[in-house]
């Protein structure tokens, strides 16, 4: 990207109008925006820190970046993988101590590269974590390592590792665990020493320093309540990093500049997007769809619930919505397909086939695009997730969010252009962050960088 006047371009008075709205939200205080252009870079500051502190957030202002930290994850695998410390598909079970047992599928383990690039099967969170919640404002304060032991040994995936995409606090967070423990070392200690510290980053962590606490904007609920800061003893690498609005910059930059050291080699390793199977799963939950179909043509037979009543609605979808909740997409497809067969061959001329047919298929692509299934993704990188423009421009980005904060960045390789938004309060600042990416991806005409002319 050629040379822009970032405080006088367009893109500037763009990022005032996204901004402008979020501010005035009575349920949000704070917003910082962090632009990079080329060699240039910009920070603007929105409403204030907070309600009893009129003070305008700035490039220094710290805030919690929630899961913005699996993206340094991610790099610190890389990083040790460069050093012959660990493999990128090594198994995860190789680095958990004695006795703990990794689930995986079908003889397939779970390895490093699924939990970093969230295609483990891992469901989102770890199914014991919310009787160990003391406080709601804090939900991982109280989760230990021999919690998550406890639900490992347990655990089962809900698809062969590899095969499919499903967004993962409990593999990113197993994943920080695993590596701290093959180092030897803390999650924050090793993360500093391997990655923060090689790329500059003094203003990132976890512990806050004095000066740091200072500058900490004070989190906010949904609602503009203020809350309480989220703590992560154990699953440290899904969320628990702070930062800066300037710091998030020079991460940016440094993904964009990719020097040539080991740090640099491991950014790069995470921009590689590797191919994800999702083809393999096309069998999953196939058994189970084909008893839940059966189940429910026999209650059409047994009830009975012929065509043209609400009733037979109910029984054509809810075998389907079972399966997608019980054993994924595939297993709602194969359901409907026995289901649409089972049915016409009960009802015959009187099923209504080509209605069902259809209500079944809309019911399908809805359920498999709400669950982000549908497209399949067959791409994954590690730690990023990847945006495409309209123009054909490609981005990696991350969000993040905690109790009180959200974040959001993002680049476009090889064009010099990043954005980082941060907010102290716990409403969505993606648009933001996406538009201005978008705005990034856009021709630049040479008038767009000319100041609006004077009154």
């Amino acid at each position: 990207m050629g040379s822009l006047d970032l405080a006088e371009s367009a893109l500037r008075r763009k990022v005032d109008d996204l901004a402008g709205p979020y501010v005035r939200s009575p349920r949000n205080v704070g917003l910082v925006v962090g632009l990079l252009a080329g060699d240039e870079s910009l920070v603007l500051g929105y409403g204030v820190i907070a309600r009893d502190d009129d003070r305008t957030p700035d490039g220094h202002t710290v805030f919690e970046i929630g899961s913005i930290t699996k993206v340094f994850t991610a790099a610190l695998l890389a990083e040790m993988a460069g050093r012959g410390e660990v493999k990128i598909d090594q198994p995860v079970a190789e680095l958990l101590p004695p006795g703990v047992r990794m689930p995986g599928r079908r003889g397939e383990p779970i390895t490093l590269a699924d939990l970093a690039e969230h295609t483990s099967g891992l469901p989102r969170l770890p199914g014991n974590l919310w009787p160990t919640v003391t406080d709601q404002a804090n939900p991982y304060r109280d989760y230990q390592a021999s919690h998550l032991y406890e639900y490992l040994s347990e655990a089962r995936v809900g698809f062969p590792p590899g095969t499919g995409v499903a967004y993962s606090n409990l593999g990113a967070g197993l994943l920080g665990h695993v590596l701290s423990l093959r180092a030897g070392m803390p999650y924050d200690e090793l993360l500093a020493a391997r990655v923060l510290r090689p790329l500059g980053l003094t203003d990132t962590g976890i512990a806050l320093s004095e000066d740091q606490a200072s500058r900490l904007a004070p989190g906010h609920a949904a609602t503009g309540e203020p809350t309480s800061r989220w703590d992560f003893p154990t699953l440290a690498g899904a969320g628990a990093l702070r930062s800066t609005a300037d710091e998030m910059l020079r991460f940016l930059r440094a993904n964009l500049g990719l020097p040539e050291t080991p740090i640099g080699a491991a950014l790069r390793a995470c921009h590689a997007p590797h191919p994800v199977a999702w083809w393999r799963r096309i069998g999953v939950g196939l058994v189970q769809a084909i008893g839940l179909a059966a189940a429910g043509v026999m209650v059409q037979w047994a009830v009975p619930v012929p065509p043209g009543r609400w009733t037979f609605l109910a029984a054509l979808v809810l075998p389907v919505l079972v399966a997608l909740g019980w054993k994924g997409f595939w297993s709602g497809v194969w359901t409907a397909v026995a289901v649409w067969a089972g049915t016409w061959l009960l009802w015959g001329s009187s099923f209504g086939w080509l209605p069902a047919g259809v209500t079944l298929l809309l019911f399908l692509s809805t359920a498999g695009l709400l669950s982000g299934y549908l497209p399949p993704t067959d791409k994954a990188c590690l730690g990023w997730q990847e945006a495409s423009f309209g123009t054909g421009a490609k981005a990696l980005w991350h969000n993040g969010g905690t109790g009180g904060y959200r974040s959001f960045v993002g680049f476009m390789p090889g064009t010099g252009a990043g954005v980082v938004v941060l907010s102290n309060s716990a409403n969505d600042v993606d648009p933001i962050g996406m538009a201005i990416l978008g705005a990034f991806a856009e021709p630049r005409r040479p008038q767009d960088d000319d100041p609006e002319p004077a009154a």
